[in-house]
């Protein structure tokens, strides 16, 4: 099984539940693991794997629409998105407020996803890619 990863991507996210997060943004770190197939090894296009531009590009403006009280469902949201869009066999995800506790480097938290319970638990039957 191929993966791509992507560390560190950096975007700003309303996300908290105390007084001093609720009136802005702040800055969090998204790190991913997604599960590919082979098929782009093999051929060499673009088509046929997950374009990361397009991914971040995505998450960003995914972030920059929403309110999220916890970081487990803004991390469990940005899964969606990712299995909606871009349809990976699964996804090791991580989200992190950096600097966001006196004394602490970074508080976060870490999910994984497979895509085939993804589509099992959906509300209405996603739309199989082309």
């Amino acid at each position: 099984m191929n993966q791509i990863f992507i560390d560190d991507i950096r975007a700003d996210a309303q996300v908290g539940i105390y007084p001093h997060e609720l009136v802005g943004s702040q800055p969090v770190s998204i790190t991913l693991r997604l599960g590919i197939g082979s098929r782009a090894a093999r051929s060499d296009r673009i088509e046929d794997t997950i374009d990361y531009a397009e991914l971040v590009a995505s998450l960003r403006g995914y972030l920059a629409e929403r309110r999220f009280a916890l970081l487990e469902h803004l991390a469990d949201s940005l899964a969606g998105v990712i299995f909606d869009e871009f349809r990976p066999s699964w996804i090791s995800l991580s989200v992190h407020k950096p600097q966001v506790l006196e004394g602490v480097g970074r508080v976060g938290v870490m999910i994984e996803r497979k895509y085939d319970e993804y589509v099992a638990q959906a509300p209405f039957p996603l739309q199989q890619a082309a």
